[in-house]
């Protein structure tokens, strides 16, 4: 029984720094650790949000590759709240509320085959764990280049509306 109020007490500590992410409290991680990342992630898409007052100018921006600027605004805000909100009951609450989250099923998929038989017959549970977590930590290192990525492209984008708007007054 322990054991699950630990699992639970972890997940709810987790979920709480996430909430004082979002609300941009002084937290404060190492430079290295994923959350600095998602923290950094999530504070560019709140000043992007603050500063693009009128979304639908960014239709005027000049488009490169195949995003435009309206299009990028929308994902960069669809995966901040996927970021802080998707989870079981949370998913629920934000779809009614008309939110866009998308579907947890890849996630979750992923996360069973993590946490389940390897397959290999005889192998032994340190292994198993050892290469669940070398695959963690590679799955770690992506998300954090690509939480850099899109952070880079928050700032682009602010900073291009803030161009547009001001050459416009």
């Amino acid at each position: 029984m322990s054991f699950n109020t630990d699992i639970s007490t972890k997940l709810e500590n987790s979920r709480n720094t996430l909430r004082k992410i979002a609300r941009n409290d002084n937290t404060e991680f190492s430079k290295q650790s994923i959350m600095n990342d998602m923290e950094k992630f999530v504070k560019m898409v709140n000043t992007m949000d603050e500063t693009v007052l009128v979304p639908s100018r960014l239709m005027n921006l000049p488009q490169e590759g195949d995003d435009d600027p309206f299009s990028l605004f929308a994902m960069l805000n669809d995966l901040k709240t996927e970021l802080l909100w998707a989870g079981d009951a949370d998913v629920e609450e934000h779809v009614e509320r008309g939110r866009r989250v998308s579907d947890m099923s890849d996630t979750e998929s992923d996360a069973s085959s993590a946490a389940g038989d390897s397959g290999i017959d005889g192998e032994d549970e340190r292994e198993s764990a050892a290469r669940a977590a070398a695959a963690c930590r590679r799955h770690l290192r992506g998300l954090r280049r690509c939480l850099r990525h899109l952070t880079s492209a928050a700032a682009d984008l602010t900073r291009s509306y803030q161009e547009e708007v001001g050459a416009s007054v």
